[in-house]
């Protein structure tokens, strides 16, 4: 089941990254890893992607059980699919995983992954994050560029 390997190993880098940087770093502090355009930034998100929902955590607690629930029910489902679906299920699932963790324990995601030029700034953000886009990446890519525009029955498998 390489999804669920996956979604373990998103988990683990993701937990043990955002430790290190909860001991090593104070909020808003930080430091340059290649010069401005990366830099290592610890801030706390109580919301979801830029703060969006900041004073619901349940709410944002129910809809990540069950997206995670949901996910866990199409990686089962899936467990024959493609390779490159299963690893995006995987990186979302580890990913979602991996906030809700932080969302139960503390009320708030941490993020620390801070890129840019200058004064414009990516959203802080997380190995979770990175995992959750990647593979959306991945899974959306593969059905529109493997999408059959007759409609049979494979259009959308990928590999």
């Amino acid at each position: 089941m390489l999804y669920f390997t996956v979604a373990a190993l998103v988990v683990i880098l993701d937990q043990t990254t955002k430790r290190i940087v909860l001991e090593t770093c104070t909020t808003g502090g930080g430091r340059e890893l290649i010069g401005s355009f990366l830099r290592i930034r610890l801030s706390h998100n109580p919301g979801a992607i830029l703060g969006v929902l900041s004073g619901s955590r349940s709410l944002l607690l129910t809809i990540t059980i069950i997206s995670v629930t949901a996910l866990i029910f199409f990686a089962y489902k899936m467990r024959y699919a493609p390779l490159l679906k299963r690893l995006s299920l995987g990186l979302i699932l580890g990913g979602a995983f991996g906030n809700l963790i932080d969302r139960l324990a503390s009320g708030s995601v941490v993020d620390f992954i801070d890129m840019g030029i200058g004064r414009h700034r990516w959203p802080t953000y997380n190995i979770a994050d990175a995992a959750v886009t990647i593979g959306a990446v991945i899974l959306i890519s593969g059905f529109v560029l493997h999408s059959d525009p007759s409609g049979e029955e494979d259009a959308g498998e990928f590999k």
